[in-house]
């Protein structure tokens, strides 16, 4: 008999929980518009973390083994139960990037950007520019949220999931360069997230908590990007690739505790699509 306690119980209570990955993106050249003027940009951008399909495709290689077997051992339970915690806090992504940004003073920076399922505000500041010296050079900062609903109580009225919240800190640092038919630009890539949600059972007499799912993550890595084009509408291309470093937790009140899992991991995140400058 296949045993439906422990890792794999909480494995089950975790795929109730849906996750949405932060974005890598950037989709921006190195330098912030003349005072007065925007920046936009509308792409597509696709989330590849290695780490976590490679847990899936093992994990699901485990579920044949131990059909094979009629059982799954306590080893096996914890391995499909990290790999489900993996595809929750790190899943693969497609998605829109919709950003939009003005400087309304000169060499300063202010937008807003929806990607990753969520919105983003941040702001950079020009520290060098290509016809003052060798590159343009931009630092700045962001902060995005996101957040998901999962409609449990739809078909079990009873029971209630928070919303999957994500909160994302970033620091943008490009280096690069443009002229009338082009824009290039790269950086290193630094980001630090944090997500929570929870399961509850809700009845007459109150709320309670029946199961928590917590975890953070760091993204160290690069990025480079590529615009062709003329004067006001380029069409670019920009690949980031990061390491992830990333601990996530699930607690329950009637099933045993589990130590946080490692969904450490290599990111591959490409990005494509219009800017525009006016």
């Amino acid at each position: 008999m296949t045993r439906a306690s422990g890792p794999t119980g909480l494995a089950v209570i975790a795929a109730a929980f849906a996750a949405c990955a932060p974005s890598l993106a950037t989709m921006q050249p190195a330098h912030v518009a003349p005072k007065g003027h925007f920046q936009a940009t509308a792409g597509l951008e696709v989330g590849i973390p290695t780490g976590a399909i490679v847990r899936a495709i093992d994990a699901g290689k485990t579920l044949s083994d131990a059909a094979a077997q009629g059982s799954l051992t306590a080893d096996q339970e914890r391995q499909v139960f990290e790999a489900g915690v993996n595809v929750l806090a790190s899943p693969p992504s497609v998605g829109p990037h919709l950003a939009l940004a003005y400087t309304p003073v000169e060499r300063f920076e202010i937008g807003v950007r929806y990607a990753g399922d969520g919105w983003r505000v941040g702001t950079r500041y020009q520290i060098l520019r290509h016809d003052e010296a060798p590159f343009d050079l931009t630092v700045g900062a962001g902060l995005s949220r996101s957040a998901y609903a999962i409609p449990v109580g739809d078909i079990i009225p009873i029971l209630q999931v928070d919303d999957f919240t994500r909160w994302t800190v970033d620091v943008p640092v490009l280096v690069g360069t443009s002229r009338s038919w082009y824009r290039i630009w790269a950086g290193p890539k630094l980001l630090w997230s944090h997500f929570a949600t929870a399961l509850r059972l809700s009845i007459p007499g109150g709320d309670t908590e029946l199961a928590s799912f917590e975890g953070q993550a760091t993204y160290v890595g690069g990025q480079a990007g590529l615009a062709l084009g003329y004067r006001h509408l380029f069409f670019g291309v920009e690949l980031t690739l990061a390491e992830m470093f990333g601990s996530a937790s699930v607690t329950a009140t009637s099933l045993p505790a589990v130590r946080p899992v490692d969904f450490s991991g290599f990111v591959v995140y490409p990005a494509f699509g219009l800017l525009g400058e006016i």
